[in-house]
C-alpha cells in the first residue's frame, strides 16, 4: 500500500477504526456506480458486507476489479473535512461470520441483543448468496481539508 499523502495528521489507521460511512465505487459498462457502505479495516485491507442477491456491487467488482473507497468524516458547525480515499482492486470472498460480526459491531455496539433484528439475524443465520468484498488498497491518499466555519447569527 503506497500512501500517497497524509496531511490528516492523525494515523490512516485511526481515521479508518472509526465507524464512518464509506462509498465504494466500481465500474460499469454505463459509467461509474456509487454505494454507500459499512467497512472493516484489518491488516491494510477493507472489508465490506455483500449479498449476491440483493447487491449488484459484488457482481461489479468480479467484473472489474479496479474499485476506491472514500471515508469522510464532515461536521459543518466546526468546519471538519477529512477523507480518506483507497484505491486498489476488489474481490468477493466467502462470507466470515467472525469477521462480518467485527464489522457489524463497529457501527451497532458489541451486544448482538441490541441489534435491529435483520442484521443479528444476517450473523445468525446468514443466506447462502451472503459474502464479503475485499478492497486491497493499492495507493491511499488522507487529507485534512477542514476549514474556518462562518460565525452563525
Amino acid at each position: 500500500m503506497d500512501v500517497v499523502e497524509n496531511t490528516l495528521g492523525a494515523s490512516i489507521d485511526a481515521f479508518l477504526s472509526r465507524p464512518l460511512f464509506g462509498h465504494l465505487a466500481t465500474h460499469h459498462p454505463d459509467g461509474p456506480r456509487e454505494s454507500p457502505v459499512w467497512y472493516l479495516w484489518e491488516d491494510d485491507t477493507a472489508w465490506v458486507l455483500g449479498d449476491s442477491a440483493t447487491d449488484t456491487f459484488p457482481a461489479r467488482i468480479e467484473q472489474e476489479p479496479a474499485c476506491a473507497l472514500g471515508v469522510v468524516d464532515f461536521d459543518a458547525e466546526r468546519g471538519l473535512v477529512q477523507h480518506v480515499g483507497i484505491r486498489g482492486r476488489g474481490s468477493v470472498e466467502a462470507f466470515n461470520r467472525d469477521r462480518a460480526e467485527r464489522l457489524l459491531a463497529r457501527y451497532l455496539g458489541a451486544d448482538r441483543s441490541g441489534w435491529d433484528r435483520r442484521f443479528a439475524d444476517y450473523i445468525a443465520d446468514p443466506t447462502e448468496t451472503a459474502l464479503l468484498v475485499r478492497v486491497e488498497p493499492e495507493t491511499v491518499v488522507a487529507r485534512d481539508q477542514s476549514y474556518a466555519p462562518a460565525p452563525v447569527g
